[in-house]
């Protein structure tokens, strides 16, 4: 474990204060005393009016030997991602986890007060509505995968399936209100709220590449054929949640995964 000094975070504070500065906060591996000897320092920096210019919101340096990300943002944006599921598995953790560095007015300590307080069933009815509607627009990755295997394009197979291995993973830890502390735990997060021993689980670590595919067909058809039965697991799983105009999306590509023989 590697341990960053007070005096290296205050120059890091005083690079990023000024008249727009609301507050600095260190979160990610170092804020949870985990940084180690290829841990970035992550930096969120609060300003009261975010630059226009991207390269101005997200950069990153070397800096005394540390690899430093700056992300500069403003408190209605962080105030916002507590009340949207999908960005909520994200931002309630991180916003638990942060180490305060500059806090001007205590607005810092209010947001990560909120972020301690915040509860699920708070967002829940907007959780069941978003899984329903993001989980309707995979079908197009199905569409894709389907293609892709009917012309034996690796390309457009693998880059639907991992697209849609992805988004079904984070669609079923939105439903489940899975908080994500760490990217670094997405993987395993999303296989426990399916079930270590269920059938998605299985055909994820096939769809990602953590088990072994048969050796009797090329690499990017299992990759695609897995991709499929993950659909058809999380509909599986979701079924109940599904709002009637999604649910018709949902069965019929179902339907024409079976016809085309998946």
């Amino acid at each position: 474990m590697c341990v960053i000094s007070d005096s290296f975070l205050h120059s890091l504070v005083a690079q990023l204060d000024n008249e727009n500065t609301i507050g600095v906060v260190l979160l990610g591996s170092f804020a949870r005393d985990e940084g180690g000897r290829f841990s970035d320092v992550d930096i969120r920096c609060y300003v009261r009016q975010p630059p226009v210019n991207q390269a101005e919101i997200f950069y990153m340096q070397y800096l005394d030997g540390y690899l430093v990300s700056f992300y500069l943002t403003t408190l209605e944006d962080e105030y916002a991602s507590l009340r949207t599921p999908q960005k909520a598995i994200w931002a309630v953790p991180g916003l638990r986890q942060i180490r305060i560095l500059l806090d001007k007015d205590g607005s810092i300590g209010a947001l990560k007060e909120s972020a301690a307080k915040f509860s699920w069933e708070s967002i829940r009815t907007e959780a069941n509505l978003y899984t329903s509607w993001n989980f309707a627009g995979f079908a197009e990755e199905v569409f894709k995968i389907l293609a892709g295997l009917i012309q034996k394009d690796e390309s457009r197979t693998l880059y639907a399936t991992w697209g849609l291995t992805q988004g079904l993973a984070t669609t079923l830890l939105v439903q489940h209100g899975v908080l994500v502390p760490t990217e670094n735990a997405f993987i395993d997060l999303a296989q426990a709220a399916a079930g270590l021993t269920s059938e998605w689980t299985h055909q994820f670590r096939l769809a990602t590449g953590l088990d072994p595919l048969p050796l009797e067909e090329p690499a990017f058809v299992g990759y695609g054929k897995a991709g499929l039965s993950l659909y058809c697991e999380t509909a599986r799983l979701l079924q109940n949640i599904l709002l009637p105009k999604d649910a018709e999306v949902i069965n019929r590509t179902l339907k024409i995964i079976a016809e085309a023989g998946y």
